[in-house]
């Protein structure tokens, strides 16, 4: 009999996906690509949890994060299709969407938490595009990542 288990991933503790005012004032309905990399090139992890913790906002119904995936291209320097180097109207399109973390209304500080991932091979950026309804606070909102894989023993 064989038993699973989960077993960290190279980044094992969170760390930063996006730099700390990356993801500051980001206005309802627009997108933004990270500016730091993730590689997964040599350590293929498997899963990828992401976690965002936004400053206080009024947060209108139904509200959420998404959260999107973008390869970096064989051109080497684009990722997916190119698009939010800067905050702009989204949703990104095609196959980027890897989840949303949703958030309650109300005003407050609030934290989420996208689980299970699934990771490429090879270096990505991720893209958060805000669904709130209002902006992002203009400082104080941040989103880390870590990864981990699944071992059978």
């Amino acid at each position: 009999m064989s038993t699973e288990k989960w077993v960290a991933g190279a980044q094992a503790s969170y760390a930063d996906a996006f730099s700390t005012a990356t993801l500051n004032s980001i206005a309802s309905g627009n997108a933004i690509l990270s500016d730091l990399e993730i590689d997964n090139s040599t350590n293929l992890d498997m899963f990828m949890d992401v976690s965002v913790a936004l400053a206080s906002l009024a947060v209108a119904a139904p509200a959420y994060l998404g959260i999107y995936l973008y390869p970096k291209n064989k051109d080497n320097s684009t990722y997916g299709d190119g698009r939010f180097g800067s905050s702009a109207a989204g949703p990104p399109g095609g196959t980027y969407f890897v989840g949303a973390i949703p958030f309650p209304t109300g005003t407050a500080a609030n934290e989420g938490t996208a689980r299970g991932i699934v990771l490429p091979p090879g270096k990505f950026k991720l893209v958060i595009h805000n669904q709130c309804g209002v902006a992002l606070a203009s400082s104080g909102n941040t989103c880390q990542y870590k990864t981990y894989n699944r071992s059978v023993a």
